[in-house]
Order: structure tokens, then sequence, then C-alpha cells
């Protein structure tokens, strides 16, 4: 079962909670037993170490060109 964030309306506190795909969008109640919880968008960053040893995001690029020029008239697109 996937994990949703949730918002509440009343308390404004946000909180996850794992859920059946078929209820992803119903309301959920807070910690705080509110029932006006509604799902928002989770955002997340993946991020690496390069052979240098920088944290640099994973799966992004430079410029779209993955890391290999600083534009994007390359070939490496």
């Amino acid at each position: 079962m996937p994990v949703y964030e949730y918002v509440c309306a009343d308390c404004k506190t946000t909180f996850e909670q794992l859920r059946p795909l078929t209820r992803m969008d119903d309301p959920a109640s807070c910690p705080q037993g509110h029932s006006a919880g509604q799902r928002v968008l989770s955002v997340f960053a993946t991020m690496t170490r390069d052979a240098s040893g920088e944290v640099v995001p994973v799966g992004g690029g430079y410029g779209g060109c993955g890391g290999e020029c600083t534009n994007c008239a390359c070939s490496a697109n």
C-alpha cells in the first residue's frame, strides 16, 4: 500500500497515511483527531555523490545535458 501525504484543513498539520489506492482522495483524520485532511502532492529530491564527492541531484542534470556541458547545444541530450 502506498503512503500519501495530507494536510488538515482545521489545524494545518501535515501527516502521512498508509492507504489503498482506492482511498487516496478520501478525507483523512489527522493526529489531532480532525477529519478534514486533504491529500497533497508529496515532493522529494534524491541526491548522490559524484566521483569527486560532491553532492548532486539524481536524474536531473545541468541544463538537461546530463552534466556533460553547461548549455543544451551539445549532442549529449
